[in-house]
């Protein structure tokens, strides 16, 4: 059996097409794994959803947004914008690869990768039997060190990857766009923890082209996860003078609450942020109880949508693409799923289709294992060459 795996920053997610359908791989129920690895002093590393309370208790032996730092040889600028998001130390060795010093041992971020791959591959098996191979997706603006870095930790996990796919083609894919042979130009956002995506694609008949791809590296929903905890946070420093960013247990945790928070809010108008010791104020330990409304957070997520739509106007622009030009404008990724993302792109695309599905957070693996059933002579996929071609 051939698996579909998205790695990706925040999660990642994979599936199989059995008995005429996707199923997808499960930790604890989820379909979505975190893309999260504790390193203990000794034994195995704990991936998943078993590693996120190490993320809160043990934050300087936990290590997540792996993807971020994948392929990336020493550049000062990347490394200086990830690390203060971070908790575990990066350091630049021999060459220019980046490694972390975690219990006073050296890991590549090849090595961490791999073992979450391994830990997607052992659930897979003990839910459908043997996994002969993997049809990964990529970014489509992931550079060629990104690429490798991404085949190496493959290789690592005993996967053997028979396709490597671009993630928008996979998640039009999985939208269903491949259904009906055509000649049309789509656009697909993809919106995931850590980065936007945008890319063209031509489609020929069942061939998909990707024209153009464009983005941003550091904007996500751990974005909209960090506007909320930073505003939370305000609201307790200007209450009580106490300042939860510098506890580093209390801010993960607050990171937590406020990502499930989110969650909820992508389908209900109100939620709420409860945190038990979230503050000490006059020296008595407060729990936190706090509702939260939807207009609340979307007033501090607009700066990032606005940047996200910047995004798609400057690759359309470059292209010389016109709104007229496009026939279907395909989200996927997670974030996608906030509403006030989805109406801003209606909103900037009033005449054109905007295709969201409710699996829009697990697409490009439903896409992968779709293309991982049917193979390249029912669907061919291609890539520019400076980015990720997928056959």
């Amino acid at each position: 059996m051939v698996l579909g795996i998205d790695f990706g920053t925040s999660y990642t997610s994979a599936g199989a097409f059995i008995r005429g359908q996707i199923d997808l791989v499960r930790d604890n129920g989820d379909p979505m794994i975190p893309s999260v690895a504790y390193v203990p002093p000794r034994g195995d590393l704990v991936i998943g959803t078993r590693a996120l309370p190490y993320a809160v208790h043990a934050p300087h032996h936990t290590v997540a947004s792996v993807k971020r730092l994948l392929g990336v040889r020493g550049d000062p600028a990347s490394i200086r914008r990830i690390a203060p998001t971070v908790a575990y130390p990066i350091a630049v060795g021999a060459g220019g690869r980046v490694h972390l010093r975690l219990h006073n041992q050296d890991w590549t971020t090849v090595q961490i990768a791999a073992a979450i791959l391994a830990h997607v591959r052992d659930l897979a098996e003990r839910r459908f039997g043997t996994v002969s191979g993997a049809v990964l997706t990529v970014s489509a603006v992931a550079t060629r060190a990104e690429r490798e870095a991404l085949l190496d930790a493959a290789r690592l996990a005993r996967l053997e990857v028979v396709a490597l796919v671009a993630e928008p083609i996979a998640g039009a894919i999985a939208l269903g766009m491949h259904v009906q042979p055509t000649a049309r130009r789509v656009l697909v956002c993809d919106f995931g923890g850590g980065t936007f995506d945008v890319t063209l694609i031509e489609q020929t008949g069942t061939r998909f082209t990707v024209a153009a791809t464009g983005g941003d590296r550091f904007l996500g929903g751990d974005d909209l996860d960090h506007a909320m905890s930073q505003a939370v946070g305000g609201a307790i420093y200007r209450r009580c003078q106490f300042d939860i960013t510098h506890d580093l247990v209390r801010r993960q945790l607050l990171a937590q609450r406020c990502e499930g928070v989110k969650r909820v809010l992508s389908t209900r108008p109100e939620a709420r942020l409860t945190m038990r010791d979230a503050y000490i104020d006059g020296g008595e330990r407060c729990d936190l109880d706090l509702p939260v409304t939807r207009s609340w957070c979307e007033a501090l997520w607009r700066p990032l949508f606005d940047r996200a739509l910047a995004e798609v106007d400057r690759v359309l622009a470059e292209s010389q693409w016109s709104a007229s030009d496009l026939e279907e404008i395909g989200l996927i990724g997670g974030t996608a799923m906030v509403p006030l993302f989805r109406q801003l792109i209606q909103a900037r695309f009033p005449r054109v289709r905007v295709s969201l599905s409710d699996d829009a957070h697990v697409a490009v693996a439903m896409g992968a294992a779709l293309l991982a059933a049917r193979g390249s002579a029912h669907t061919v996929v291609t890539a520019p060459p400076e980015h990720a071609a997928a056959q």
